[in-house]
């Protein structure tokens, strides 16, 4: 189905702050409300009062995890060399992807970038993470292609990164109401016409990646596609 929209170019990676309930743990780590990137480094934010989780300088693009008590951010190794296809580095320059508590404690790598010989291989920058609801699996993209990049799937249980589609962007649909929806995957792809020509349009996955629904359309930003799709009645929050 094609809901319509206006064409738009791949979001890039940016100071996220994710907003989550409060609340204490089995583990006795207090949730965290809100997570955000200043100066390069990973704060928790609980009202004006901001906590430093990390003094790297070099990290970016965090994002909580859904039960609050963990976030997930990227680390930078080489910050001139970031968002072009083929600039993957390896050993010391290597992006990583980690992860630490928000009291601070447990930092630890969850993985390393690298070169790849196959585009689909080489894994750095680690932007657009979200986690499907339940916090297991967490989604990101990677450059790779000149006219896509590459969206991996990290299982936080078993600790292993899967390639899962060609993309430029990625909605994880986690509050979704519906159980039919939820977890589902929103992807804007590159695609090519018979005749002639290429188009961006966004495509409805399960959540495995592997079973395509049907086609949304081409949306100027995430909040277009949201809207769309809860105006069809697929995905209420």
């Amino acid at each position: 189905m094609k809901l319509g929209g206006s064409r738009r170019s791949a979001p890039r990676s940016c100071a996220l702050v994710a907003v989550l309930l409060c609340g204490a743990g089995a583990n006795g780590v207090a949730a965290a409300t809100a997570v955000e990137i200043k100066d390069g480094n990973v704060f928790v934010v609980e009202g004006a009062q901001r906590r430093q989780l990390t003094r790297s300088g070099r990290d970016a693009d965090a994002v909580l995890a859904p039960d609050g008590r963990t976030v997930v951010f990227t680390r930078v190794g080489n910050p001139k060399s970031a968002g072009m296809q083929g600039d993957c580095k390896s050993g010391a320059q290597a992006d990583e992807l980690r992860r630490i508590r928000v009291d601070g404690g447990g930092d630890e790598l969850l993985v390393r970038g690298q070169e790849g010989k196959d585009p689909k291989e080489s894994l750095c920058e680690f932007r657009r993470k979200q986690f499907s609801s339940d916090g297991r699996i967490l989604y990101v993209l990677t450059p790779a292609w000149a006219t896509s990049g590459a969206l991996h799937a990290y299982d936080t249980r078993d600790k292993k990164l899967s390639f899962v589609m060609p993309a430029n962007d990625v909605i994880v649909l986690n509050g979704c109401k519906s159980q039919e929806y939820r977890d589902n995957l929103v992807v804007q792809q590159h695609r090519y016409f018979v005749v002639a020509g290429s188009y961006d349009w966004y495509w409805l996955y399960d959540r495995t990646g592997k079973k395509e629904k049907g086609p949304l359309g081409d949306f100027d930003g995430e909040e277009a596609v949201r809207e769309a799709i809860e105006a069809a009645g697929l995905c209420e929050r």
